[in-house]
């Protein structure tokens, strides 16, 4: 790797870091602006509401607050639950549900991305065939139907019409349980990347360098698939690191019609009950999904197409 990738991925992680800080920091105080307390307050004295918050740490000033919690949190150390579940650490609450959001949006993007390029590449190939149409239609129809109405259409269908899959999470048996919800959220995936795949490849194609190589006598197969998809890979890649992302924080409703025990569901009571730091494990832990994501967006472009990263660089 030379000098210039060095520089290039040491200023995009310096600018992470940066970021991460700051979304830290409004997150922590916006958690403390929210109105009402973690604590039933109506059957407490202010001398025993007091003596809570002390016990918490929260009888301190915002910024000694803050302070603490980025010491600890370095360490691993989320603090505890005040209300969800009382006393316990958040880290071993949240880090689990994470997890499975984690592999479920790692396994829906890619096994979306494969079939979305496999059929992006065929409708590119096959233009104006039934080939294209068909690529065409999956991709208006993954991109208009909602994840959780495939869901449920799946449920129906492979859980009870043909009970040939479980319709609810098992924990005695994750794999097989979490097809479902897989195939599910990847359908927006597959839409999009046909869909763009498609569009870039037409484009690639057509250009004048890709009709100089064919006609020097280049092997068609090596020209589409060593250069026309390294060229049309960017726009794609930039399109799959956001879906990433929302896969990962946006399967709420896929979690509560399957029964998975993931990381939506708890965010949305944590809010409800101010329990501060799990709503602050979860919220950072999906800014740090997603910065990460882009980070390594920004390297995969500059690995792809050096132009890029000298460009920056300059």
């Amino acid at each position: 790797m030379d000098k210039s990738m060095l520089k290039y991925i040491g200023k995009r992680i310096l600018i992470s870091i940066v970021t991460l800080f700051v979304i830290l920091s409004i997150l922590f105080l916006m958690t403390r602006l929210l109105p009402g307390t973690p604590f039933n307050s109506e059957k407490m004295s202010p001398e025993q509401m007091e003596v809570v918050k002390a016990k918490y740490g929260l009888d301190k000033p915002v910024i000694v607050q803050f302070g603490n919690y980025l010491k600890n949190m370095v360490k691993g150390d989320f603090g505890l639950s005040y209300v969800l579940y009382k006393d316990q650490g958040v880290a071993d609450i949240v880090m689990p549900r994470a997890k499975i959001s984690f592999i479920y949006g790692i396994a829906a993007t890619a096994l979306g991305t494969i079939v979305g390029m496999l059929l992006g590449i065929i409708a590119a190939l096959k233009r104006n065939t039934i080939w294209d149409t068909i690529a065409t239609i999956i991709s208006v129809l993954g991109v208009s139907i909602p994840s959780f109405v495939f869901a449920l259409l799946l449920v129906i269908i492979l859980g009870v019409k043909l009970p040939v899959l479980p319709t609810m999470y098992l924990e005695n048996d994750p794999i097989v349980s979490s097809i479902i919800p897989i195939v599910a959220l990847s359908m927006s995936v597959i839409a999009n990347v046909a869909r763009f795949t498609r569009t870039e490849m037409i484009s690639v194609l057509g250009s004048d360098y890709m009709t100089l190589a064919l006609a020097k006598g280049l092997d068609k197969k090596t020209l589409i698939f060593k250069h026309a998809l390294r060229n049309a890979l960017i726009p794609v890649i930039t399109v799959i690191g956001p879906i990433l992302v929302n896969l990962m924080t946006g399967t709420m409703v896929v979690e509560s019609i399957c029964n998975v025990p993931g990381l939506g569901q708890i965010l949305i009571d944590s809010i409800h009950s101010n329990d501060y730091n799990i709503i602050m494990a979860c919220s950072f832990l999906y800014a740090f999904m997603y910065i990460a994501m882009m980070l390594i967006i920004d390297v995969s472009y500059g690995l792809i197409d050096p132009r890029i990263r000298l460009g920056k660089g300059e």
